[in-house]
């Protein structure tokens, strides 16, 4: 579970690894929710999500690095056909474009 190599030219990356963090966001939006509905102050709350966003944020960066990665290590190992290569060059390009860097 977790590991996946088809989307990334055949090199297995495991994004398993981030199920922890996800997990502790997951509690962070719950004490988020319990802040409002104990109608905590908003400074305390934007504070909070501001928490919320950035450690999100690590998750996708982490896992965006690891999959730039395979796909790098997959176009350089020569056992990928040239419509493959063309094909993670392509999405390496829209997914840089995507990010908010």
């Amino acid at each position: 579970m977790g590991r996946s190599g088809k989307a990334h030219g055949g090199v297995r990356v495991d994004h398993a690894k981030q199920l922890p963090r996800l997990r502790r966001i997951e509690g962070q939006v719950r004490g988020l929710q319990q802040m409002i509905e104990g109608e905590r102050d908003c400074v305390d709350v934007a504070h909070q999500i501001g928490a919320v966003v950035a450690a999100l944020r690590r998750v996708r960066g982490d896992m965006m690095r690891d999959h730039l990665t395979a796909c790098a290590r997959a176009a350089v190992s020569g056992d990928l056909s040239e419509a493959e290569r063309r094909r993670l060059s392509d999405e390496v390009g829209a997914l840089l474009a995507k990010l908010d860097c």
